[in-house]
């Protein structure tokens, strides 16, 4: 534990920490509008709907007769899911490493063939004429960079439903009158886009070593009488060390859609679950194009590996307490990948005000904003004033 006391003795001999192998840590520019044609994929052999992806069944089922079908087309390659050098994907973006695509496109859809305008967010999503599941190619999006993994969903609309139902039934806090509410239209499925990194980490540091002792100090109450008391004091002196460890999947938000500190809540995704990328796991989902691009990823992605560094230093400077810790990080085998997660995303209006929440479509956790009950909390504060007048009421009495 870092901390500021005031250096009570001279420093003694430093200290050098042998050098320690650790393992992995746990866990714009606006353009023209551009026109493309959705996808002719995943039609059902029985009336010729289009497909959507059912995490419940694991498979693809008709909206229209509910035939069950396995994908259509080639399955992936084998090891498809590739690392991609990070400093050599920088280099050959060049100013795409550091911006989006924030072109409009023109979609026509190949159920009923009406022309529908998507922001460059959109990826995949339905056609708001028919009901047809769009499905577009990255090729077609002018895409800098593509997914080519992704997590399947397995979590049913059912089932997220009712864990964030449940979610809203533990807090003691949210209106009664919210947690009777029928949410379940309100919910919408979602892919968003991510970052992962992993890295090679050396890391070298210095600190100042603290090591507690103990001395009687005398001195006089305010009655004039000798006491004497045990006060704590620090011995310094320097110190460094050196760490190497390793990362793998330190994953990035790549959307600014979501509230980041609630996608926080419904981490970690379980990355090494991934699967090579097929439109048949998004058709039928709305698929978010990255927004938060490479270059500004892998600094958030190295900044939290630099953090995470920060504390293995900390937890080996020797003695009982430091200060002045400085780390001298070197990355090397940096790589990236740019993958896809599912989520269940609840939006709904309560007085006036809207409000979200997510659930995790692989692990099932969920979490959600809510308002607070107004006549809970004071209830609450009526409370915590009562106690402290009693316990002032008690300390007077004495």
């Amino acid at each position: 534990m870092e901390t500021s006391e005031p250096v009570d003795e001279a420093a003694g001999p430093p200290l050098e920490v042998p050098r320690k192998r650790m393992p992995p840590p746990l866990p714009g520019e606006r353009g023209v509008a551009a026109e493309v044609r959705s996808l002719e994929r995943h039609v059902c052999p029985e009336c010729g709907g289009k497909g959507e992806w059912d995490p419940g069944k694991a498979e693809l089922v008709c909206p229209y007769c509910g035939n069950h079908f396995e994908r259509i087309g080639p399955p992936p390659m084998p090891d498809s899911i590739v690392e991609h050098d990070l400093d050599e994907t920088l280099a050959r973006l060049g100013e795409g490493g550091h911006t989006v695509n924030s072109a409009e496109r023109r979609v026509q859809c190949n159920n009923c063939h009406a022309v529908i305008v998507r922001s460059a967010e959109t990826v995949a999503q339905h056609c708001d004429f028919c009901g047809s599941p769009e499905l577009l190619d990255y090729q077609d999006i002018a895409s800098p960079i593509s997914p080519e993994s992704l997590l399947p969903a397995i979590v049913s609309q059912e089932k997220a439903y009712h864990a964030l139902k449940a979610f809203l039934a533990s807090k003691w806090f949210a209106p009664n009158d919210l947690k009777r509410r029928n949410l379940i239209d309100r919910i919408h499925r979602v892919y968003l886009p991510y970052w992962t990194f992993d890295a090679s980490a050396e890391c070298p540091w210095t600190a100042e070593s603290g090591t507690y002792y103990y001395v009687n100090v005398t001195s006089r109450d305010s009655q004039g009488r000798t006491v004497t008391r045990r006060e704590r004091r620090v011995k310094w002196r320097p110190a460094s060390g050196h760490v190497s460890t390793w990362f793998d999947d330190i994953v990035v938000s790549g959307s600014r859609g979501l509230d980041i500190d609630l996608l926080k809540h419904l981490e970690p995704f379980p990355t090494k679950e991934l699967v090579p990328y097929e439109t048949r796991f998004v058709s039928g989902w709305q698929v978010e194009h990255y927004q938060v691009p490479l270059l500004d990823a892998a600094r958030n992605g190295f900044g939290t590996m630099e953090g995470i560094l920060r504390e293995m230093c900390g937890r080996e400077v020797p003695g009982d307490t430091y200060r002045n810790l400085q780390i001298y990080p070197a990355f090397s085998n940096k790589t990236f990948k740019h993958i896809l997660v599912p989520i269940w995303l609840l939006a709904y209006q309560y007085r006036g005000k809207t409000w979200q929440g997510a659930v995790n479509a692989v692990t099932g956790i969920a979490h959600a904003r809510f308002p607070l009950s107004a006549w809970k909390v004071a209830f609450v504060t009526l409370l915590v004033i009562i106690v402290v007048a009693l316990i002032a009421l008690a300390a007077n009495a004495k």
